[in-house]
C-alpha cells in the first residue's frame, strides 16, 4: 500500500507536488499559534488547504475574485471582533495565519507559492513572541530547516530536487549562519526585560493564593502539582522547618472568611523595625505567573533586587503594588534572615483592629479562649495553652475535611476536628483574637522540593500554607503554626514529603521514583531554558561586558559597545564564510569535470561558426544564442546546458548528472544545416 502511494505521488504532476510542500509548511507553521487561536481559525486554514488541493487535482476553477476579495474582508473584520485590536502578539498572529489561509487558496503561480513559504518563516519567528520551551526551540529548527528545503524545490524551474539532496543542501545553508545568529543573540542589545516579556503574551499559571481564605480553598491547592516559584540558594538552605515563604496577610475576617486590609496602614518602611540576627541566607527566586503582583521571599527577607520593583509592604511581603497584575515570570534576588524579631510597633487603634472579631460568630471558640485569661496570664502563656489545647484533642491533618456550616470556627474546634492548613490558622487567629491578643492571618508556602539534578528547590501549589502571627507588646510579630501541635512532620518535611491523601495520580507519581526523577531533569532543562535563553537581557549582557572589561558603562555606553561588537563579529563571520566559499570553488574550479565537459560542448559549436560564451554572459543565455543559430539542434542545446547546470552547481552526490552531461556531450556531433 505504501510503494503504491509513493507511486502515485511521483507521478503527480510537478505544479501539484509543489503546493504540497507548500500545504505542509504552511500547516506546520502555523501550529504553534494554534494554542492561542479561536477554533474556527485552525478550520479556516484547514479547510482552505484543502479546498485549494482539491481545485489543483480535479483541475477546478480558482473561486472568483470578488469573492476572494470579499472573504479577506470577512476574516479581518472577524479577527478584529474577535480580539478587539490588532496589536499584540496574539491577535497579530491570528491576522497572520487567517490572511496565509486565504492567500493559499488564491495561489496560482509559482511566485505566489514563493511568498507563502516566505510568509511562513514569519509565522514561524512570530511564535517565539510568547514565552516557549525546548521542545517548541526544537521544532522551530527541524520546521526552519524544512521550510528552506521547501524554498530550494519550489524556486526551482525543473523538476523537484532529491529528498537526500534538498535536506543536506538545507542544513549547510542553515549551518552557515548559525554562528552569526549565536553572535547576534549574545551581543545585539536587550531592552529592560527579555524579548519574550511582551506584556500579555504569556499565558499565566496556577492562580495559587487569592486575597481571601476561607476553609477549604488552601485544601484545594493541595492537590495541584503545578509549580509556584523556584528557589536557587547561595550556600546551604536552612532547615525544612525555616522554609516559610510569606505571603499576603488577612486581617479582616466575618466569622467565615478572612480577607486583606484594603491599602497600607502606614507610609513608613517596617523592615526599619526589624532585627535580624543569625547568619544571612541568599537566593534567587524564579517566580511564574500567577495573576497578582506578590512576590514570596523566606521569612523575613531584608534586602532584594532585581528589575522588578519590588518593595515591601505594611504587613511585611513583598511584591509590587501597582500596575496590572503580573502575566510574566519575574526573577529577583533577596536576602533573609530565618532568626528575626519583627518588632514594629502598634498603634492603639491598630491593636483594635487585629482584636476585633465579628458579633454572635463561633461562641464556643470566644468561652474557651476567655477561660485562659481568668488568672490574667501573658500572651506567651496564652499561646502555650491554644497549643497544649490542639495537642491534648484528637485533631486530624487531612485534605478531604468535611464542610463546614454557619459557625465554621466552633464546629472545626469541637465537632470535626478534621482540617487543613486554613482551619487550624483561623481557629488559632480566631482564639488568641478572642483572648485579646492582636492576630492576623499569614498566607504563603511552607517547604519545597530539592531538584537534585538542578540544584534548585521546586515550591509547588501543593506547598501553599496558612499560619497565624501574633503581636506580642515585648517582642512583636511572632509566628504561631497550630499544624506543628497536630502534625509536626508536616512543617518538619512539606507537603510534597508528606501526606497520603494527595489523590491516586499524585500518589503514583510521587511514588514512582524513576517518573519522579524524569519530571525533574525535565524541569531543570525548562529551569535552564527558561534563565539563559528566554531570560537573557541586560543584566546579563552587562556580566559580559564585566567580564570583557568594559565594566563601569552607563547604558548608552554600553548598547554602543555590544552595537560595536555586534558589527565586529558580523563583519568578521561574513568575510570569513566568503573566504571559506571562494576558496572552494577555486578548488572546485581547477578539477571540476563539468566545466571541463562543457568546454568540450562550446568548441564543438564554434566548429560550427557558434561564438564561445562572452565574459559575463550565463550558461542559459549562451544556450538561446547558439539554438538561434543552430535551430535544428536547439533542443540538445538547451539538454546539454539543463545538464550541466545541474552538475555543476547543485549536489551530485551519486554522479548521474554528471554521468548524463558527459553522455550527451560525446553523443552531441551536429552537423551545418
Amino acid at each position: 500500500m505504501t510503494a503504491v502511494l509513493m507511486q502515485r505521488s511521483i507521478e503527480l504532476p510537478l505544479e501539484v507536488r509543489r503546493l504540497l510542500w507548500t500545504a505542509a509548511i504552511v500547516v506546520s507553521a502555523s501550529l504553534p499559534h494554534w494554542s492561542t487561536l479561536t477554533p474556527w481559525m485552525p478550520v479556516l486554514l484547514l479547510t482552505a488547504v484543502t479546498y485549494r488541493l482539491t481545485i489543483a487535482l480535479r483541475r477546478w476553477p480558482l473561486p472568483p475574485r470578488i469573492l476572494r476579495i470579499a472573504a479577506a474582508l470577512a476574516a479581518f473584520v472577524a479577527v478584529l471582533f474577535e480580539y478587539r485590536t490588532l496589536n499584540g502578539a496574539s491577535a497579530g498572529s491570528a491576522l497572520l495565519v487567517v490572511m496565509v489561509a486565504l492567500k493559499f487558496v488564491e495561489s496560482r503561480s509559482q511566485r505566489d507559492e514563493l511568498v507563502l513559504v516566505m510568509l511562513c518563516y514569519f509565522l514561524i519567528f512570530a511564535s517565539a513572541l510568547t514565552e516557549r520551551g525546548p521542545l517548541w526551540a526544537a521544532y522551530v529548527v527541524m520546521l526552519i530547516w524544512l521550510t528552506t528545503v521547501a524554498l530550494l524545490n519550489i524556486g526551482r524551474r525543473g523538476e523537484l530536487l532529491p529528498h537526500r539532496t534538498a535536506a543536506l543542501t538545507s542544513g549547510r545553508l542553515l549551518l552557515h549562519a548559525l554562528p552569526l545568529a549565536i553572535a547576534l543573540f549574545v551581543l545585539f542589545p536587550r531592552l529592560p526585560g527579555p524579548l519574550w516579556a511582551i506584556p500579555g503574551s504569556t499565558s499565566s499559571g496556577a492562580t495559587g493564593l487569592s486575597e481571601t481564605m476561607s476553609p477549604g480553598d488552601i485544601t484545594n491547592l493541595g492537590l495541584s502539582d503545578e509549580i509556584a516559584f523556584r528557589v536557587e540558594f547561595d550556600g546551604l538552605p536552612p532547615r525544612a522547618d525555616a522554609l516559610y515563604w510569606r505571603g499576603p496577610s488577612l486581617t479582616t475576617f466575618n466569622g467565615r472568611t478572612w480577607s486583606m486590609l484594603q491599602g497600607t496602614r502606614r507610609g513608613e518602611r517596617v523592615a526599619d523595625s526589624t532585627e535580624y540576627r543569625g547568619d544571612p541566607t541568599t537566593y534567587r527566586v524564579m517566580l511564574d505567573p500567577n495573576g497578582q503582583n506578590w512576590a514570596f521571599a523566606l521569612d523575613m527577607a531584608a534586602r532584594w533586587s532585581g528589575n522588578n520593583n519590588l518593595r515591601m509592604g505594611s504587613d511585611y511581603q513583598l511584591g509590587t503594588f501597582f500596575g496590572a497584575p503580573r502575566s510574566r515570570r519575574i526573577e529577583y534576588t533577596v536576602t533573609s534572615y530565618v532568626d528575626y524579631r519583627a518588632r514594629e510597633p502598634l498603634t492603639s487603634n491598630e491593636i483594635e483592629m487585629f482584636r476585633r472579631l465579628p458579633d454572635d460568630t463561633n461562641p464556643r471558640a470566644r468561652a474557651l479562649a476567655q477561660s485562659w485569661i481568668v488568672d490574667d496570664p501573658s500572651g506567651a502563656t496564652i499561646i502555650a495553652r491554644a497549643m497544649d489545647y490542639l495537642r491534648s484533642q484528637p485533631f486530624f491533618y487531612t485534605l478531604t475535611p468535611p464542610a463546614l456550616g454557619a459557625q465554621p470556627v466552633d464546629e472545626f474546634l469541637f465537632e470535626t476536628r478534621e482540617g487543613f492548613c486554613e482551619h487550624y490558622a483561623s481557629a488559632m487567629t480566631a482564639l488568641l483574637r478572642a483572648a485579646g491578643l492582636p492576630a492576623r492571618v499569614v498566607m504563603g508556602y511552607q517547604g519545597g522540593e530539592l531538584n537534585a539534578f538542578g540544584g534548585y528547590y521546586i515550591v509547588r501549589q501543593s506547598d501553599a500554607h496558612a499560619w497565624t502571627e501574633v503581636w506580642l507588646e515585648d517582642e512583636g510579630w511572632v509566628r504561631v503554626d497550630a499544624v506543628a501541635a497536630v502534625a509536626p512532620e508536616r512543617v518538619a518535611l512539606g507537603s510534597t514529603r508528606y501526606g497520603s491523601d494527595r489523590g491516586f495520580i499524585a500518589s503514583a507519581v510521587l511514588g514512582n521514583t524513576w517518573l519522579r526523577q524524569a519530571m525533574l531533569a525535565w524541569d531543570t532543562m525548562n529551569t535552564r531554558w527558561r534563565t539563559w535563553v528566554l531570560g537573557y537581557g541586560p543584566e546579563v549582557q552587562r556580566a559580559l561586558l564585566d567580564r570583557l572589561g568594559f565594566g563601569g558603562l552607563r547604558r548608552a555606553q554600553r548598547s554602543a559597545v555590544l552595537f560595536g561588537l555586534a558589527i565586529v563579529a558580523t563583519v568578521l563571520f561574513l568575510a570569513g564564510l566568503s573566504g571559506y566559499l571562494a576558496w572552494r570553488k577555486r578548488h572546485r574550479s581547477d578539477v571540476d569535470p563539468a566545466a571541463a565537459c562543457f568546454a568540450r560542448f562550446t568548441r564543438r559549436l564554434a566548429r560550427l561558426r557558434v561564438r564561445p560564451p562572452a565574459a559575463g554572459e550565463g550558461p542559459r543565455v549562451y544556450a538561446e544564442h547558439a539554438a538561434t543559430a543552430l535551430p535544428h539542434v536547439a533542443i540538445e542545446v538547451r539538454t546539454i546546458v539543463e545538464l550541466y547546470l545541474r552538475a555543476r552547481y547543485e549536489p551530485d552526490t551519486d554522479g548521474l548528472s554528471l554521468a548524463e552531461l558527459e553522455k550527451q556531450v560525446a553523443a552531441f556531433r551536429p552537423a551545418q544545416a
